[in-house]
Parts: C-alpha cells; sequence; structure tokens
C-alpha cells in the first residue's frame, strides 16, 4: 500500500518542482528582454541626442549658404514637401528666392529654380557639383559605384557623360531612331483605337510609360518590354522590383545615424535585384556579341548602344577601358531611369490625366490610319 501511494507523491513533488523551476526560468527570461530593450532604448536615445546637439556640421558654418527655410531636427526640411513635389518646390522658390539650401533628411541640397544659377552651376561649375557620396553596396548593379550616376568624377564619368550624350541623345541618334519611335508610337495608337471600339477604360499614364519603356529598350538594347514572351516578362519584373527598390534605398539613406540599420533591412532585396540584373544583362550582352560575329560588322543604322559599348570594350585602343560590370550598371541605370518615367507622368502638370479621373475611349474614329488594309 505505502508503494502506492508514495509512487504518485513524489511524482506530483517532481512535477510541482518542475513547474516552479519553469516559473523561475521564465522570470529570469523575461528580465533579460526586459533589460535588453531598456539598453536598446537607451542606445537608440543617445544616438539620437548625439545626432541633434552634438554632432559637428558637415558643412562648414563660416561658409555663406543660401537662404534656408525653418527646418526641424533630424527630418530636416521633409515636412515642407507634399506629394507633389513641383508645387512644394514652386512655393518654397516663391517665398525664399531661386536659390535654397535643404536639408532632406541627412542630405544637404541645392534648390535651384532660376535658369542663370541652373547654367552656371551645370556649365561653368559642373566639376565642383559632380561629387558622388560613396554606395555602401558597391557590387550593386544598380546602387553600386561602377554605376554612371553614383560613379565618382573621374575618367570613367567623363567617357560615360561623353558616349551617352553622343550615341543616345545625339541629333544623330535621335534621326537613327526615327524609325523606332514611329513604330512604338503606332502601336500605342493601335492600341487606343481597339479600346474606343470597345468602350474601354484607358489608363493613359501606363500607356505612356511603356511607350517610354519600349522605345529606350529597343534605342539600348534592341529589345520590347511589352512583349508576350519570358524576356519581357523577366526584363519587365526586374524594372518593378528595381523601382520600388530605389524608393527604399533614398528612404533608408535619409535616416541620418540610423541608415545603416536601413541599409542591413534591405541588403537580402539588392543582392536578388543584382542578381536577377546581371543574369538577364549577361544574357543579352552575349546575345549581342554572337549576333556581331555572325554578321560581321553591324551597319551603322541597326546598331543600339549595347552594340557601341562592346564595340569599345573589345577595343584595346579605345581612351578608356571599360569592364563588363560598368557595361551592366550603366544598362541597369538607363533601364531604371525609363521605368522612372511613370514618377513625372504621374506628377506632371500635362500627364496627370488618370489621377483627376479615367477616359474613356469612345469609338469616333470611323476610318484607321493604321489599318493595314
Amino acid at each position: 500500500m505505502p508503494v502506492y501511494i508514495l509512487g504518485p507523491i513524489y511524482f506530483v513533488h517532481g512535477a510541482l518542482e518542475l513547474e516552479f523551476g519553469n516559473a523561475k526560468m521564465e522570470l529570469v527570461s523575461s528580465d533579460i528582454q526586459f533589460y535588453f530593450l531598456c539598453s536598446l532604448l537607451s542606445l537608440f536615445s543617445a544616438l539620437i541626442v548625439r545626432s541633434i546637439f552634438f554632432k559637428k556640421p558637415s558643412i562648414s558654418t563660416s561658409l555663406r549658404l543660401p537662404p534656408s527655410p525653418p527646418s526641424l531636427p533630424i527630418i530636416g526640411h521633409l515636412h515642407h514637401l507634399r506629394p507633389l513635389l513641383h508645387k512644394s518646390f514652386h512655393h518654397l522658390s516663391s517665398k525664399y528666392g531661386p536659390l535654397l539650401y535643404l536639408r532632406l533628411g541627412s542630405y544637404p541640397c541645392l534648390l535651384v529654380s532660376s535658369p542663370c544659377t541652373a547654367e552656371a552651376i551645370f556649365k561653368t561649375h559642373d566639376a565642383n557639383f559632380a561629387a558622388r557620396p560613396v554606395s555602401p553596396f558597391n557590387d550593386s548593379l544598380l546602387l553600386g559605384n561602377s554605376g554612371f550616376v553614383n560613379a565618382p568624377y573621374g575618367d570613367y564619368w567623363r567617357f560615360m557623360k561623353k558616349l551617352l550624350v553622343t550615341e543616345l541623345l545625339s541629333p544623330r541618334q535621335i534621326e537613327r531612331s526615327r524609325a523606332v519611335r514611329q513604330q512604338e508610337i503606332t502601336r500605342l495608337l493601335r492600341q487606343l483605337i481597339q479600346s474606343a471600339a470597345k468602350t474601354e477604360v484607358v489608363d493613359v499614364s501606363a500607356l505612356l510609360t511603356k511607350l517610354a519603356n519600349n522605345t529606350i529598350c529597343r534605342m539600348v538594347m534592341s529589345t520590347s518590354c511589352s512583349e508576350e514572351d519570358d524576356e519581357a516578362e523577366k526584363i519587365r519584373n526586374v524594372l518593378k522590383k528595381s523601382f520600388g527598390l530605389v524608393g527604399k534605398m533614398c528612404l533608408a539613406d535619409s535616416l541620418g545615424p540610423f541608415k545603416k540599420l536601413g541599409f542591413w533591412l534591405f541588403s537580402k532585396e539588392v543582392n536578388e535585384v543584382t542578381t536577377a540584373y546581371d543574369e538577364l544583362l549577361e544574357k543579352l550582352l552575349k546575345e549581342h556579341e554572337e549576333k556581331a560575329k555572325n554578321y560581321n560588322d553591324i551597319e551603322d543604322h541597326n546598331k543600339d548602344l549595347m552594340d557601341i559599348l562592346l564595340k569599345v570594350y573589345h577595343d584595346e585602343n579605345a581612351d578608356f577601358k571599360i569592364t563588363r560590370a560598368q557595361m551592366k550598371s550603366f544598362f541597369a541605370v538607363i533601364g531604371e531611369g525609363g521605368n522612372g518615367a511613370r514618377v513625372g507622368m504621374e506628377e506632371g502638370l500635362t500627364m496627370s490625366l488618370s489621377m483627376a479621373s479615367p477616359i474613356r475611349c469612345l469609338p469616333s474614329v470611323y476610318f484607321n490610319p493604321f489599318d493595314d488594309a
């Protein structure tokens, strides 16, 4: 009998000890979490106080800075900005003058609204304003220092600027790309006429964005972004991800002492976009190299910017020897610039149609000038 009684008693006693032990462990764990949170809050508070009161100014106070509107700690002049940036800038320049000093988060900026001042900055003092901040993602094709936008002022930056102006934006190149632009505009008008026949609602902003993307992609790499194939779908997905990522990185970079934390949060996404860009652009570069080998010498009017850069890349006597990574970064930035046309269309005065009300196409066109018949 005692054996059968003591067994459960010992079992219950052991369970009680185990329960009390778990309670003690939970209390200890809660204490550790509490102390950790207190330490973390103390660290953040110290960083905020240091950034506000004890941080040395990045710009010498002895310099005569342009006039500046009232600012707030940490965010600077961000509270003056509204969703329509051009209206916010116009209001600030009308109130404080054509040349303003702004601090957007941790970024010092100049707001220029005078044509004479802008000409002096971009022509007379171009070298003084060409400095670029060092990117924490040096190996990234889109955000690294090997791209044209983020590259430091030097031989590479001057070479790529000259190449961009002479081969992509020159009157000769614009004339050569006339056929491309006519084809893309014709495609857009065909789509509008088809929508009119069906009385469909049309997102003009999206169509104009597609027009800009397709034109730039065909001028740069002879590839359209709106085709219904796997390669075009990959291009669209990469552009969409990269455009969202650039916005996140700009936000993280404006956090001042906390920007390293923001970079760390988005580092995985940066690596994914970089890998996708690298694979896509490497495939396009190899296709262009194979085309150049098969046709020996491509006619000038059929050359795109990728063909021109590859010719410079393989030329041993070129003025500047570019690397493959620099070419990929250049095309990544150009592609992102075309995708960013949507921002200007949604915020511009003449392209704000989709923000007011959708446009419904009515079948008022009885004669189709683009009919093949």
